[in-house]
């Protein structure tokens, strides 16, 4: 199970990355779609710091307004983190519970392994809401299912 969620962070990663990708090239891509990235990298930070019991009085804004290059630099960095915390995790760590206050100070507590799945699925929610803003604004929709990160990867292939 550790292992197939390190493959869904990775996949995670690609398609992000496919993604800001498909915005730089953009003469002027969307606020929204912008918004949207800053809000990706917001959520993947809080929630990994929320599975490392850290000080969460950085996280204010759910919205931060960061640049293309700022969401780059921020979900590289967010990455080799997520990286390290998924490598040292071991089988019963993921179904821990862990306990965290939401942005608007609500506590609750969730096992480890149904946040480690939120996370994934919450990115992919907000990277279909980004295909639709690109297409509408004329920019090239990025192909991020995961089907083609396991060609990308060669998990699978194409006969």
């Amino acid at each position: 199970m550790l292992e197939q969620f390190q493959k869904n962070f990775e996949y995670n990663y690609w398609a992000d990355d496919l993604f800001l990708k498909a915005l730089a090239e953009m003469p002027n891509p969307p606020t929204k779609a912008l918004e949207l990235m800053g809000h990706l990298v917001f959520a993947s930070d809080v929630w990994l710091a929320r599975l490392q019991g850290e000080d969460l009085s950085r996280f204010t804004n759910p919205n931060p307004h960061y640049s293309l290059a700022e969401c780059r630099e921020k979900r590289d960095e967010l990455h080799l983190k997520w990286k390290n915390y998924l490598t040292g995790l071991k089988p019963e760590d993921l179904q821990k519970k862990i306990v965290f206050a939401n942005t608007k100070g609500k506590k609750f507590e969730h096992v480890v392994q149904n946040v480690l799945v939120h996370v994934v699925n919450h990115s992919h929610y907000h990277r279909g809401q980004l295909a639709t803003l690109v297409h509408q604004n004329g920019g090239n929709r990025p192909y991020t299912d995961y089907m083609g990160y396991a060609l990308f990867t060669g998990e699978s292939k194409e006969l």
